[in-house]
C-alpha cells in the first residue's frame, strides 16, 4: 500500500498549496496573545482586548496562520469563561463528517454523500489550535481532478455518462462499485488512526497534520463488502462486523484486529448467516460484552435483487434498501468458542444505528440502544426532501426523526428455565414463543436522544451514566433552527408556534452539515430558535442533567475521564458546536461531566461555513 503524494487543500479557500501545514486558528486560553508568543510566520495580530472590562465571558482576538495568504487572511476569535480547561486535559479532539456537498456543477443528493472533512481542536499548555482538512480519499481526488462527481454515493447515483454495461462491470469490482469517502468516524487500531465509513475501505490519517496516509481495502483481505465504522476495543483485540458472501448466501462476519494495530494479522473469527438469503440487514454497529458478541439483525436490509435493478436504472444505493416488516432478530455469539448460540431471540421491529453499551449481569445481556420506529429517516434526508418540507413539516416527516432510548435484556443459559429474566428493577420481559424467545424492551427516558457515549472504562461493564445529544422537550424551545439552510425548512409564515414538537437531533445535525455548499444560503432573523442540548442520563433513576444554549448545536459528545478518577462521571465532556446564527463560527465546548456545567469554550471565526461533524475521537497527548 503506497502513501498519497498530495499538497494541502485549504479548507477556507479550496485552493491547493505546497505548504505542509493546513489552515490553523490558534488561541491562548486565559491570557491575551502577545506578538512575542507567535509560533508561525505571516500571522495577523489584531488589537488586544482588556479582559478586566468583561465580567463573565470575554472575546479575545487571536493571531491566525493560513496557508492561503496569497488570497486573504483567516480570522480567528476565541471566547471563554474566566475558568480554563483542566491542566490534565491535553490532546487532540478530532471530528469527522461531511464537508463538501458540491463538486463543480454537480451536487450530492443525500446528507450522507458529502466529501469527508476532518476538524481538529488541539489542547496543549493553555492553548487551543483549530485546523481542518479534507480526507484525501481516491473518490475525493478523482472528483477534484474531474471537477465533477465521478462515483456513486449512498444517495447519489453514478454519473449519467456511464452506460449500463459499464455499471455492471463496476458492480463486479468493489474498488469501482463503492466509494471510499470515509466520512463517519475516526478510530484507533493500535497506534494508528483511521477514518471509516460503511464501505470496505479504511483511510489511515495522521491526527496531528490531518494528512491522509494509507488506504486499506478490507474486501481484498477479508472479502467483506461492508463494515461497521464503530469498531469495539476489547481486552483481546479490536472488533468490527461486516457483510460477506458465503456458499449459502450473505453472512455477517466478525473481524478481529490485534491490539498492536497490525492489520495484516486481522482475522475473521465468526460468521453468522443472514436470515434473508438475498437480503442481508443494514448493520451500522454491533455490541460486545465480556463473553458474547451481539449482532442485531434489524428489518432494514440490502436487497440484492433491488441492487441489480438499480444498476440497470442507475438508481442510488439507498434505493436498494428494503424494509422487512418482521421482528428484529438478535444473534448471540459465544466469544470463548466463537460459535453462534442456537437460541433465537426476537423483538418488535425497530431501526437503529448505535449501541450505547452492552454488559452482562448474571445470565443476562443488557443493551441500551436509541431506536426509531422504522428507517424512514434515511429517505427523509435527501436534500430535495428537506427542501420540499419547507413550510410543511408534516407530522409524518417530523416523527421519522424521533428516537427513543430502549433497554433490552437478553437471557442466556436458558435451558430448563421458566422465568428467563430475574433481574431486579427492570420492566423488560423475555418469554418463550414456540422455538424462540420474544423480548420486550424498556424505555429509559422520555427525551429523544442519539449518538450516546459512556465512560470508556465502563465499556462492556455495568454503567450508570450515559451522555448524548438531544432536543429540548419544552414546546417553546423546539422547532427548526435558523441556519444557512433555514429556507429549506422554516415556514414562510411569521408564526412559529405550531412547531412545538420534540425532534431527533440527527435531523438538525444533517440539516446543518448541508450548509457546506460553496455559496451558503442567506440566514434570516427569527424570534424562534431550536435549542439543541447535550444530556447526561442516570439509567438507574432516570434523572437527567442538560446543557443548552440558544443558537448552539452540538456534535456527538466525547467523554474524557479525569486521571485517577474514582467516580464514573468524574471527567469532562468535549463537544464541537456550531452556531445557527453565524454559520462561520465553531466552538470547542468543555463541560463538567458530573453536573453538565460549562468549564470553558474556544471559539473559531472562519471565512467559510463550518460544517457540522458526526463522530469525534480524542487522542491524549504523548506528554501525559
Amino acid at each position: 500500500m503506497g502513501k498519497y503524494d498530495y499538497s494541502v487543500l485549504c479548507r477556507h479557500c479550496d485552493e491547493e498549496t505546497p505548504d505542509p501545514v493546513p489552515c490553523q486558528l490558534s488561541a491562548n486560553i486565559g491570557q491575551r496573545p502577545a506578538s512575542s508568543s507567535l509560533r508561525f510566520p505571516n500571522m495577523v495580530l489584531r488589537q488586544h482586548v482588556d479582559v478586566s472590562l468583561f465580567p463573565t465571558r470575554i472575546d479575545i482576538p487571536i493571531p491566525c496562520r493560513a496557508s492561503h495568504l496569497h488570497r486573504s487572511h483567516c480570522k480567528g476569535l476565541h471566547s471563554l469563561s474566566f475558568r480554563t480547561p483542566p491542566e490534565w486535559l491535553k490532546g487532540r479532539l478530532v471530528y469527522n463528517g461531511p464537508g463538501l456537498t458540491k463538486v463543480g456543477q454537480n451536487e450530492y443528493r443525500h446528507a450522507f454523500d458529502a466529501s469527508a472533512i476532518l476538524q481538529k481542536f488541539e489542547i496543549e499548555d493553555g492553548q487551543v489550535n483549530y485546523s481542518s482538512r479534507f480526507i484525501r480519499s481516491k473518490t475525493y481526488e478523482q472528483n477534484q481532478a474531474a471537477g465533477a462527481i465521478t462515483r456513486a454515493e449512498f444517495g447519489t447515483p453514478a454519473p449519467a455518462s456511464k452506460g449500463m454495461f459499464s455499471r455492471f462491470l463496476d458492480a463486479m469490482d468493489p474498488e469501482k462499485m463503492f466509494s471510499d469517502n470515509a466520512l463517519v468516524s475516526v478510530v484507533n487500531i493500535g497506534p494508528q488512526h483511521y477514518a471509516m465509513c460503511e464501505t470496505p475501505f479504511m483511510l489511515q490519517v495522521n491526527t496531528q497534520s490531518l494528512e491522509t496516509e494509507e488506504r486499506i481495502n478490507v474486501n481484498k483481505k477479508h472479502g467483506l463488502m461492508t463494515q461497521s465504522p464503530h469498531p469495539i476495543i476489547a481486552s483481546d483485540g479490536v472488533y468490527t462486523v461486516g457483510q460477506g458472501v458465503g456458499v449459502t448466501g450473505p453472512k455477517y462476519s466478525i473481524l478481529r484486529y490485534p491490539l498492536d494495530g497490525n492489520l495484516k494479522q486481522g482475522k475473521i473469527v465468526a460468521s453468522v448467516p443472514a436470515r434473508w438469503r438475498l437480503s442481508p440487514a443494514y448493520m451500522h454497529s454491533m455490541a460486545m460484552t465480556e463473553n458474547y458478541a451481539i449482532l442485531i439483525e434489524q428489518p432494514l436490509a440490502v436487497s440484492l435483487s433491488e441492487l441489480l435493478s438499480d444498476i440497470v436504472s442507475n438508481a442510488p444505493f439507498i434505493d436498494g434498501l428494503k424494509w422487512h416488516n418482521e421482528p428484529v432478530l438478535i444473534h448471540v455469539v459465544d466469544r470463548q468458542t466463537w460459535k453462534h448460540v442456537k437460541t433465537r431471540y426476537v423483538t418488535d421491529p425497530f431501526f437503529f444505528m448505535h449501541v450505547a453499551n452492552a454488559y452482562e449481569e448474571g445470565d443476562h445481556i443488557i443493551m441500551d440502544i436509541p431506536t426509531y420506529k422504522d428507517a424512514t429517516i434515511l429517505h427523509n434526508m435527501f436534500i430535495s426532501t428537506l427542501r420540499e418540507q419547507r413550510g410543511k413539516n408534516s407530522p409524518e416527516f417530523v416523527e421519522s426523526f424521533r428516537s427513543e432510548l430502549h433497554r433490552l435484556v437478553v437471557p442466556v443459559n436458558t435451558k430448563g428455565k421458566e422465568k428467563l429474566i430475574t433481574l431486579q428493577g427492570t420492566s423488560c420481559t423475555a418469554n418463550w414463543s414456540g422455538q424462540e424467545i420474544r423480548l420486550t424492551s424498556e424505555k429509559l427516558t422520555e427525551f429523544p436522544i442519539e449518538n450516546p457515549c459512556i465512560n470508556p472504562n465502563k465499556m462492556a461493564s455495568k454503567h450508570k451514566y450515559l451522555w448524548a445529544m438531544g432536543p429540548s422537550p419544552d414546546g417553546g424551545d423546539s422547532g427548526f433552527a435558523l441556519s444557512p439552510l433555514s429556507p429549506f425548512l422554516l415556514p414562510s409564515s411569521s408564526s412559529y408556534s405550531s412547531l412545538s414538537f420534540p425532534v431527533s437531533p440527527i435531523l438538525f445535525l444533517l440539516i446543518l452539515l448541508l450548509s457546506c455548499v460553496p455559496h451558503p444560503l442567506p440566514t434570516h432573523p427569527s424570534p424562534f430558535l431550536f435549542l439543541l442540548h447535550v444530556m447526561k442520563l442516570d439509567v438507574t433513576s432516570g434523572e437527567t442533567w442538560k446543557f443548552s444554549e440558544e443558537h448552539i448545536y452540538c456534535a456527538a459528545p466525547v467523554f474524557i475521564s479525569r486521571p485517577d478518577a474514582v467516580e464514573e462521571d468524574d471527567g469532562v465532556i468535549l463537544l464541537q458546536c456550531i452556531d445557527s446564527i453565524d454559520e462561520k463560527k465553531a466552538y470547542l465546548l468543555i463541560l463538567d461531566a458530573e453536573n453538565m456545567t460549562e468549564l470553558c469554550r474556544a471559539t473559531v471565526q472562519s471565512r467559510a461555513t463550518v460544517p457540522m461533524p458526526l463522530h469525534g475521537h480524542f487522542v491524549p497527548s504523548a506528554k501525559q
